[in-house]
């Protein structure tokens, strides 16, 4: 695995689409197709039939088989008796959620929306947008480069003032939020095509107006912008980049754009002596395990051979555990510190990089508490009805054995194994980056510290949180969408 042809001919191993298996329809078998996402055959099914009870049954018998919690699953469930595939799930999973294990993670997609997104394309205006309160408001937290939204004006830092379907329909964002489906029924489904009327305020206090089409656009996962090397206060180089997303396909096309990106931002740390870095995952909700273990590789391949991270299937499906490790690559730079920045958006492959580092690097969590999902999603197919079950089938380990972070990092194993966790406020006045961004400056700080220490309040590894779960859509319109399962409040 020490070039991208190599690691393209890995077995793809995703947090929400590493297997694909056929879901045979009741009475047509059981049989599936264990295969890679991209595979011409994954899929394949016997039968047309796409009632929901058909589906609905295969559910059943897909979950019985692969769900990680199979004692927190029903007894004696009927599927007959659900209208809705999506409802026939949440019931399904209704226990696990309850025991904090699976929050609304298990679901369904579109397996041409979800494969269209795992190859870093996909539909929408191009903006992850921050609901705040007291008072109730929407900030712009970052723009996709080359996206409507870029097209239009939008940057970090900007407030939506009002939504609508025309400049003549345009609703405060105040009676937005407060409507059902709030903003993802103003905003809308990832449908091409579909227009929305904003008007917002920039930092400098101009508004403006402007009509936006959503149509495709790329996921740049590496912002070549926020690719720095940067100075601390103390005078220590340290590389710093922005990681937005892990669903770029590392194959799409025989190509790797986005592995090749982060590439060349390790292979520019390394030219400059880097050994300390900062790893802006802010708004990252996870994605490809591949992709996770080559940030693994990159950031800590010079241990070759040691264990990155296991994962851990239920009893029935033990022999597919398997034991990731970590690779040498060309541009790997030995770290010695990594800062990682987060928010509650940090989900799954991003919680992962950052608890396998722990045993390798002196590590921190710059920010505020990360979601909690130390488990991962297999992909299940009914190709003949375009339908994907995403069901929760393993879970994440470290080297040491740790991985229950399920109310967030940093947890107690995360506090006892040294890690640091400094509070941070997500600056938007600033870019991520820049050194007087309020994130940013607090990871140079911590880089800096003799003892390991933050020099602001640390965020506390303390367990019984409130887990905060991920709702399941409010109306018809604001339907889940693998978009926002991957980056939380994208559109």
């Amino acid at each position: 695995m020490s070039d991208p042809s190599r690691f393209a001919l890995r077995r793809l191993r995703a947090c929400i689409a590493t297997i694909v298996v056929a879901l045979l329809a009741a009475g047509c078998g059981g049989k599936g197709i264990d295969t890679a996402p991209t595979s011409s055959d994954a899929g394949s099914i016997h039968s047309n039939d796409c009632s929901p009870a058909q589906l609905n049954a295969a559910v059943l018998n897909t979950a019985r088989e692969w769900y990680l919690f199979p004692e927190l699953l029903p007894a004696s469930i009927d599927p007959a008796a659900y209208d809705s595939v999506d409802d026939f799930v949440d019931q399904l999973t209704a226990q696990a959620r309850a025991a904090g294990r699976d929050r609304f993670f298990s679901s369904t997609t579109r397996i041409s929306v979800e494969n269209q997104l795992l190859q870093g394309q996909t539909v929408g205006f191009g903006f992850t947008l921050l609901e705040r309160g007291a008072p109730a408001g929407v900030d712009v937290g970052q723009v996709f480069a080359d996206s409507p939204a870029a097209d239009a004006g939008l940057a970090r830092g900007d407030t939506l003032l009002a939504i609508g379907t025309s400049a003549a329909t345009l609703l405060p964002i105040e009676q937005v939020l407060a409507a059902p489906g709030g903003l993802d029924e103003a905003i809308g489904p990832s449908t091409a095509g579909m227009v929305r009327a904003l008007r917002w305020r920039t930092p400098a206090g101009i508004e403006r107006v402007a009509s936006l089409t959503k149509r495709g656009f790329t996921l740049d996962a590496v912002p070549q912008e926020s690719v720095r090397v940067l100075t601390s206060p103390a005078g220590t180089p340290v590389g710093h980049l922005t990681f937005r997303s892990f669903v770029t396909d590392p194959i799409a096309n025989g190509q790797a754009a986005d592995l090749a990106a982060l590439r060349a931002a390790f292979a520019q740390f390394r030219a400059a002596g880097v050994r300390d870095l900062i790893v802006d995952l802010r708004y990252n909700g996870g994605g490809l395990v591949t992709i996770a273990s080559l940030l693994l590789d990159l950031l800590a391949g010079d241990r070759a051979g040691q264990v990155a991270f296991e994962s851990r299937h239920n009893a029935r499906q033990s022999a597919r555990n398997e034991t990731t490790r970590l690779a040498l690559q060309p541009q790997t730079v030995p770290a010695l510190r990594v800062a990682f920045v987060v928010t509650e958006r940090s989900a799954s492959a991003s919680e992962l990089v950052i608890n396998a580092m722990l045993p390798y690097a002196r590590t921190a969590i710059i920010g505020t508490r990360t979601f909690g999902k130390p488990v991962g999603q297999l992909a299940f197919d009914v190709a003949a009805c375009d339908f994907r079950l995403r069901l929760v089938a393993f879970r994440s380990v470290n080297r040491d054995g740790d991985g229950d972070y399920y109310e967030g990092l940093p947890d107690e194993a995360f506090a006892r194994a040294g890690g640091a966790a400094c509070a941070a406020i997500d600056d938007l006045s600033h870019l991520p980056g820049d050194p007087l961004e309020q994130m940013t400056a607090t990871a140079l700080a911590w880089i800096d510290s003799p003892t390991g220490q933050c020099g602001t309040d640390a965020i506390a590894a303390t367990a019984g949180l409130r887990l905060k779960p991920r709702p399941p859509p409010a109306s018809p319109v604001a339907a889940r969408e693998a978009l926002r399962d991957y980056l939380p409040g994208t559109f």
